[in-house]
């Protein structure tokens, strides 16, 4: 009966030592913190008006903020607090690189809401949407998650649901957002350090670079405007801040700037073995795509980027017939132009998708479809 006993407390320790490592894993995205994973989305949302900042507070690295957010189903003013290193404030334009950008993401459960205004031949209806997890505020190509979130929406209806029904309820859980939010922009700084900086003399935009095998590679989608031959997906620009431009293959072949070239299809091979080591061809590699995407901008959650590589999904672009236009698999793919083989007329993109294991190249159905541009130094 002793035995048993001890038998028992042993497993039931096993068991609560087996429960609190996987209550210690971090969430793959935030909406798993809610348990509705595959259930949230996070998208941008323009800023009205100026941001407002409070006084620096340099030994905790706490940057007071407000501003209003006034885009479609989103109406609401925030103020919190961000997490900014000294130097970036110092050093590089903080500011005004947040004054430029204007702009916030959001997370936040699709389902918006209807709320009446006014009385009699004054009643109106109105669409938002008031379940909100979290805001950053974008700076530049950096996002800082709001802490100490508050919330005041525009309509009064709306404000009164927040406060009875989210507000104090969901805190705990919106503090956790901003933890994993917080350990992404830490992820993103931590690559900066490693990671070398070019500043395309044509537009004055910078880019991360990385090494691979001794070859310098953009670490991030180009944004370089080709006039006709580039495009921001669903023509918001947003999201070309955040995942550059799209391009036709002519698009492509001038996205680049002097001293750098778009890939051939053998680069792009090399520079897989050169990340992973692994020489018997991709398709034979273990799971290595994770490690390449982006801690964020996958639907599901994002991958380790433990490279460095920080592949987005950024969609591609599709023309169809002579006029008609689609925006496609923002979150679920990421396709990237290769250069033309001599005179080898085959063109191929390297790609990968939400479940993919590996990055794989394909033949391009249309050299008028757009697609992401990485480019690598030297001619």
């Amino acid at each position: 009966m002793k035995l048993t006993q001890a038998f028992k407390t042993a497993v039931l320790v096993s068991f609560g030592f087996a429960v609190m490592q996987a209550v210690a894993i971090p969430p793959k995205t935030w909406d798993a913190i809610y348990n509705a994973e595959g259930e949230g989305d996070y998208g941008s949302a323009k800023v009205e008006g100026d941001i407002r900042f409070g006084k620096y507070t340099h030994y905790k690295e706490v940057q007071p903020v407000s501003f209003k957010v006034e885009d479609g189903l989103f109406a609401f003013s925030a103020a919190g607090n961000l997490t900014v290193p000294a130097n970036r404030i110092e050093k590089e334009n903080f500011y005004e690189s947040c004054a430029e950008t204007k702009e916030a993401y959001i997370s936040y459960f699709n389902k918006p809401r209807k709320f009446t205004t006014g009385k009699g031949k004054n009643k109106e209806e109105h669409e938002y949407i008031i379940n909100i997890a979290g805001v950053d505020l974008a700076c530049g190509n950096d996002l800082y998650a709001v802490a100490d979130l508050r919330i005041k929406f525009t309509n009064e209806a709306a404000q009164e649901a927040w406060k009875k029904e989210l507000e104090g309820r969901e805190k705990y859980r919106r503090e956790k957002v901003v933890e994993f939010r917080l350990a992404e922009q830490e992820k993103r700084a931590s690559l900066r350090e490693v990671s070398g900086v070019f500043t395309d003399p044509r537009d004055g935009q910078v880019y991360r670079t990385i090494k691979v095998e001794g070859r310098e590679w953009f670490a991030q989608n180009v944004n370089y405007n080709v006039d006709g031959h580039s495009w921001c997906y669903e023509d918001k620009e947003s999201y070309c801040m955040r995942g550059g431009r799209l391009y036709d293959l002519e698009g492509a072949r001038k996205a680049c700037p002097e001293g750098w070239h778009l890939p051939r299809d053998r680069e792009w091979t090399d520079l897989l073995v050169g990340l992973t080591h692994c020489y018997d061809g991709v398709d034979k590699c273990e799971a290595f795509a994770k490690k390449m995407k982006a801690t964020t901008g996958w639907q599901g959650g994002g991958g380790t980027d433990e490279y460095g590589f920080s592949v987005f999904s950024s969609g591609y672009r599709k023309l169809i017939g002579k006029s008609t236009v689609r925006y496609e698999d923002m979150g679920e793919y990421a396709g990237f132009w290769s250069a033309q083989n001599g005179r080898n007329e085959t063109i191929w993109i390297w790609a990968m998708g939400r479940m993919s294991d590996q990055m794989v190249r394909q033949l391009v159905p249309s050299k008028t479809n757009a697609y992401s541009v990485r480019c690598i130094n030297g001619n």
